[in-house]
């Protein structure tokens, strides 16, 4: 079975394709000027176009692991995350508080979809 490999970096990939499974590794928000709303949805716009381009879509997500670096942002991350999917789509997800290297950043998402 052939590894498809997406936007290559030295460090890493920021997309894999495997035996028609879409990996996808952790976005952020390139602007991190902006509150919790706005950095998750700069996050699930850079992956609705990854996924696109691995031939896949927002409906195919399958799970997305989320590391929130406040407590008092999972409020607005659910805001910009509910009107996002389409309805009947939600992936599974696990939301856990973490450190993240940016202190600037305040959400970061792991994304595994079917193609």
């Amino acid at each position: 079975m052939s590894i498809e490999r997406f936007e290559i970096a030295q460090r890493r990939s920021e997309m894999v394709v495997h035996d028609n499974t879409v990996y996808i590794g952790g976005q952020v928000a390139e602007d991190t000027q902006g509150d919790i709303e706005a950095q998750t949805f700069e996050i699930l716009v850079n992956l609705e176009r990854l996924l696109l381009s691995a031939r896949s879509d927002l409906k195919r997500v399958l799970s997305v692991r989320i590391l929130l670096a406040h407590r008092d942002d999972y409020e607005g991350l659910n805001r910009a995350w509910d009107s996002f999917f389409p309805e009947g789509h939600a992936p599974t997800r696990a939301c856990t508080l973490a450190e993240l290297v940016n202190p600037d950043w305040r959400v970061e998402m792991i994304v595994i979809a079917a193609r």
